[in-house]
């Protein structure tokens, strides 16, 4: 049990990690976008390709941060009758919504495979003035969904564990959706720096 939490609290380091970087990239392709366009609109130049590094930032930098946001509990979830059901019944939601959020990405990932390995047998570029390697962002993209699937196998599995053993609060810590009150937590941190 101890060696899987501590692979949990691992996976939830590198996690953040990972959104760190998916926020640079967006970072990066604000600047580049806002460069862009004082170029055009200003001096009647283009950089040539803003729109492409910006679409492969999200992209990637999306796929990148969505493990993390599944280890704060972030993924929208509609709770409305969650919230009213015992502990044991939202424990065994919470294992279906893991488990049907895994099933969702494997597919997710599985045909952002076939893209990448088709770009990358084809030698395939972006027909623009960049002319990127396709594979490159694709590899990176399907990397992060690759990522998010094992995050997610990851709590389901100790999740289970915890179902199995009664106790609740771990899988709620887990999986469980957030009420109100850990929302309403969660901004008093920031708001006080502890977050």
């Amino acid at each position: 049990m101890r060696v899987f939490d501590r692979l949990l609290d691992v996976s939830r380091r590198l996690s953040l990690w990972a959104a760190w970087f998916g926020g640079a990239l967006l970072i990066v392709a604000v600047l580049v976008v806002s460069l862009e366009v004082i170029l055009r609109k200003g001096f009647g130049r283009s950089l040539g390709g803003a729109d492409e590094i910006s679409s492969y930032a999200l992209a990637v930098g999306a796929s990148w941060a969505f493990a993390y946001a599944l280890f704060e509990r972030s993924h929208i979830r509609v709770d409305v009758v969650y919230a009213r059901l015992g502990r044991r019944m939202r424990a065994g939601l919470d294992l279906i919504s893991l488990l049907v959020l895994a099933g969702v990405v494997l597919l997710l990932a599985r045909y952002a495979y076939d893209v990448y390995a088709t770009s990358y047998a084809r030698g395939a570029t972006a027909n623009t003035p960049l002319g990127t390697p396709l594979w490159w962002p694709q590899g990176l993209w399907f990397s992060g969904l690759l990522w998010f699937f094992l995050v997610n196998v990851m709590i389901f599995l100790r999740s289970l564990i915890a179902f199995a053993a009664g106790d609740f609060e771990t899988l709620e810590s887990l999986a469980g959706s957030q009420v109100i009150e850990d929302e309403l937590e969660s901004v008093a941190a920031i708001e006080h720096g502890e977050g």
